[in-house]
């Protein structure tokens, strides 16, 4: 269980307004108002137990860190955290019966705001893939920190079950790759794709005898052969899903199940990992 799960509340996880919020989370808030209210309701001289009020204003604190997005909740929270924090004989004023009520309150707002709220549940062996969506690819982005966002975007996508668009990120990705392994191998187009760069290593591979080659093709045969074979099992991966005709990577269909889609992710990372790693 990460850090997370023991904080309150909404924590802010991208720019696209997603936030992250755990049930578990708000049945602890919930549990620990309740149980603090009952217990200043039977023993209203509780009031005066300094340690037991600290407890109960950092247990409020944290709350209202998280509460960005439960602001009517917040309100409550801060008037109760401002009584806490006044001097004793203010204190007085509100009895341990009061604090009871006023925390009963607290519990009450947020309930009914959370109820204000649609949640989706993350299946759990998709979280860590949400959650740290650059694992496995290190790497690579390493060597080519541009292809980040693709990367993100591609285990986030497939993490909330958009499997078009974590295929789409992954073709990104691997465009990217194929400009900078064109660019190796010299080819004359400043945009090279798929077609320009698997048709030259179906040359150097398939249909150049060895004595042929140039003194680069030579030095750099196995690399050369080894992208060559992993092109043909990308290709075979994206078999009538993905068209690579015109040298440009364009998805065919929208029906991609996660299976398909998770072949097709492991297929660009091999192709890209190799690339990161073997390309001089």
């Amino acid at each position: 269980m990460t850090p997370e799960y023991k904080t309150f509340g909404f924590k802010v996880v991208t720019a696209l307004e997603i936030l992250r919020a755990y049930a578990g989370v708000y049945a602890e808030a919930s549990f620990t108002l309740a149980m603090a209210s009952q217990s200043f309701s039977v023993d209203p001289m509780a009031i005066a137990d300094v340690e037991k009020l600290g407890i109960l204003q950092a247990q409020l604190e944290k709350l209202l860190e998280h509460c960005q997005e439960l602001p009517v909740t917040a309100v409550k929270i801060r008037k109760v955290l401002v009584w806490l924090s006044s001097p004793n004989l203010a204190k007085a004023i509100m009895s341990g019966s009061a604090l009871s009520h006023n925390l009963m309150e607290v519990h009450d707002r947020l309930v009914d705001e959370l109820s204000t709220r649609l949640f989706f549940e993350l299946p759990y062996e998709k979280h860590k893939m949400f959650g740290n969506p650059t694992s496995g690819w290190e790497e690579i982005i390493e060597r080519w920190p541009n292809v980040r966002i693709d990367v993100e975007e591609m285990h986030k996508c497939f993490a909330l079950s958009r499997y078009p668009a974590s295929v789409f990120h992954s073709t990104q990705a691997i465009e990217c790759g194929l400009l900078y392994l064109g660019e190796f191998l010299s080819l004359s187009d400043p945009h090279s794709g798929w077609t320009a760069v698997s048709s030259e290593l179906n040359r150097i591979v398939l249909r150049t005898k060895r004595d042929d080659l140039s003194e680069f093709e030579k030095e750099h045969f196995p690399f050369l052969e080894q992208m060559q074979g992993v092109i043909i099992s990308l290709k075979n991966a994206w078999r009538n899903k993905i068209s690579h005709s015109q040298g440009k990577l364009v998805l065919l269909t929208s029906e991609f199940t996660a299976d398909i889609a998770e072949e097709i992710i492991i297929a660009s990372r091999a192709f890209m990992r190799r690339l990161a790693t073997e390309m001089p």
